[in-house]
């Protein structure tokens, strides 16, 4: 690594997006780093003190890896893996074990004082679609009408107020593996008077009106205050409900948000502390509904179908080191 330049550091678990931001830092000086948290305490090591002035100082070094903490000008913070423990744990030490490396070694990335797309602390709160919607509103942008509950008659109470279907949607990212399947929750339309009580009653549900008369949807993607945005025209009755359902059957183009849902994007943007964010709306003849802001949402096959630089975008904001 060399020592006149400061370094970009990109933490995520190896996959395409991670490499393409790599590819795009090659084109600015500095040294693109990856490393996936994931990674310590088995292959990775860290070293740190602090400072006079409170910052730490010291390295991270692994197989042909090393990071010099205040050289880093940059962290691009992916959806880096779990720690990986050594083998052999009582189940209390591993949870002790992977506490500590969480407050340690997490910790000391967190308290790196530079340039991040975007903070774990920041995309952990930003994740919360309760607050999401709270805040979309305050910016000044239209969401469709939301129930979150565990209580069967008062979902049954609101389906009956908005006189509108209503479709049920998940609340975490989360994707489950299954016998080698991964599973995704998609937009399901429910029959709220057909569900099973019980089954509504053992977590919470995020029931929401079914938008008609779809003009398109689309998604923009954020980075820092410029919008990337593509129109997603669903081409199947699958994709019209949950383009996620049948990616073979949707067309992508260029979109320009109107002004007004910009400026409420940069808004939200601001009022939750990020610089990135991926936007999923729809139009309407009535205007545009946004569904909601993923802080660490996919973007490639867009970039992919469509040509806009986002992961140009993202190199050029990390390689600045200013904030």
């Amino acid at each position: 690594m060399s020592a006149e330049k400061d370094t970009v550091l990109v933490l995520s678990a190896p996959d395409p997006t991670a490499k393409a931001v790599m590819a795009e830092l090659e084109h600015h000086p500095v040294n693109a780093v990856a490393l996936d948290i994931g990674d310590f305490p088995a292959r990775l090591a860290l070293a740190a003190c602090t400072a006079e002035d409170g910052q730490w100082v010291g390295r991270i070094v692994g197989d042909g890896v090393e990071v010099i903490l205040d050289r880093v000008r940059g962290v691009f913070y992916r959806r880096p893996s779990q720690f990986c423990l050594p083998e052999g744990l009582s189940a209390g030490d591993r949870a002790l074990a992977e506490y500590e490396a969480r407050l340690g070694f997490g910790g000391v990335l967190a308290s790196l004082d530079c340039w991040w797309l975007c903070h774990p602390h920041t995309v952990a709160r930003a994740e919360y679609k309760p607050l999401q919607l709270r805040e979309l509103r305050r910016a000044g942008l239209a969401t469709p009408r939301t129930l979150i509950t565990n209580s069967h008659a008062e979902a049954l109470a609101w389906a009956a107020t908005i006189e509108a279907a209503v479709v049920c949607k998940q609340l975490s990212p989360v994707a489950l593996e299954e016998d080698g399947q991964v599973r995704i929750a998609y937009t399901t339309p429910v029959d709220v008077a057909a569900l099973d009580p019980e089954s509504v009653a053992c977590t919470a549900h995020c029931l929401q009106e079914h938008v008609i008369g779809k003009l398109f949807e689309a998604r923009v993607t954020m980075v820092d205050r410029t919008a990337y945005g593509v129109a997603i025209h669903a081409q199947s009755a699958a994709a019209a409900l949950d383009w996620r359902r049948d990616y073979s059957n949707v067309r992508y183009e260029r979109f320009d948000p109107p002004a007004e849902v910009l400026a409420g994007m940069r808004a939200y943007l601001a009022a939750m502390g990020l610089r990135y964010g991926c936007f999923d709306l729809v139009a309407t003849e009535n205007g545009f509904l946004v569904y909601e802001c993923n802080p660490a949402g996919q973007y490639l096959w867009l970039e992919h179908a469509t040509g806009l630089p986002i992961s140009a975008a993202i190199a050029a904001y990390l390689a600045r080191g200013q904030g």
